[in-house]
C-alpha cells in the first residue's frame, strides 16, 4: 500500500536549515496496522504530511497503492487525498455548523454522490461507530470520543484503502481512548491498512508494527 524510498524534506527556519526528514523509507502491506512514534519534533508531522499528500518532499519516491504521488499538487493531490486516504485527526477536524451526519456525507458530497445515496452510506456508518441515533446533533453537542466516532465514520463513508490516524487519541480520557482504538483494531481485522502517529507509547502498542522516529529518521 505505501513505498516510501529515500525521502528527505528540509525547511528553513530563523535562517538555519532543518532537516524534518533524512532519508526516510517505510514499506506498509495492504492490509498493515503501523504505529510511529518519537518525540515532538522528531518528523512524524511532516512524514504523516507527506504520506496524506498534503505536503512534497524534496527528494525521494513514494508511490501509494501502485500510484507515484510525490510530486503532485493542487487539485491532483485533492482527487487522490478523496478517493484514496481517510483522515482522523487530533482535533477531529469537524464542521461545527454540520451536523454530524453531514460532517460524514462532505466527503461523499466532493465525489459528486447523489444525496440519497450519500445519505444512506453516511447513516450506516454512523451506525457501524454506534452514533446513528446522534446523527442530527452538531459537534459541540457531544463529548471528545463521540467527536472522534463521527471522524472515523466519515472515513468509513469515504471506504478509502489508506486510513491515516494522526493522534486519534490525543484529546480523549482513557475510556474514549479504548473505543476508538477498538474500532480501529477492528478495521485493521477487516483487512484495512492503517498509519497511526502517537506519543503514547501504550497506545502504539495495540498496533501488531512499531516504529520510532528520532531527528528525522526512522527506525
Amino acid at each position: 500500500m505505501i513505498q516510501l524510498e529515500h525521502i528527505t524534506k528540509t525547511y528553513e527556519k530563523r535562517g538555519s536549515t532543518v532537516h524534518a526528514l533524512a532519508d526516510v523509507s517505510l514499506h506498509v502491506p495492504k492490509g498493515g496496522f503501523v504505529a510511529i512514534t518519537g518525540p515532538s519534533g522528531s518528523g512524524k508531522t511532516t512524514l504523516m504530511n507527506i504520506l496524506g499528500c498534503l505536503d512534497r518532499p524534496d527528494s525521494g519516491l513514494y508511490r501509494l497503492d501502485g500510484q507515484t504521488v510525490e510530486q503532485l499538487g493542487g487539485a491532483a493531490a485533492a482527487d487522490l487525498r478523496n478517493r484514496k486516504i481517510g483522515f482522523v485527526f487530533q482535533s477531529f477536524n469537524l464542521i461545527g455548523s454540520m451536523s454530524a451526519l453531514e460532517n460524514v456525507e462532505l466527503p461523499l458530497v466532493l465525489r459528486g454522490i447523489s444525496r440519497k445515496e450519500r445519505r444512506q452510506t453516511a447513516l450506516e456508518a454512523l451506525e457501524r461507530v454506534g452514533l446513528a441515533p446522534r446523527a442530527l446533533h452538531r459537534p459541540a453537542e457531544l463529548s471528545g470520543g463521540q467527536q472522534q466516532r463521527v471522524a472515523i465514520a466519515r472515513v468509513l463513508a469515504q471506504n478509502p484503502p489508506l486510513i491515516l490516524a494522526d493522534e486519534p487519541t490525543g484529546n480523549l480520557d482513557g475510556a474514549s481512548s479504548r473505543e476508538i482504538l477498538s474500532i480501529l483494531r477492528q478495521l485493521h481485522g477487516e483487512g484495512q491498512t492503517i498509519v497511526m502517529i502517537t506519543h503514547d507509547d501504550s497506545i502504539a502498542a495495540q498496533a501488531p508494527i512499531r516504529m520510532e522516529m528520532a531527528a528525522g529518521r526512522l527506525k
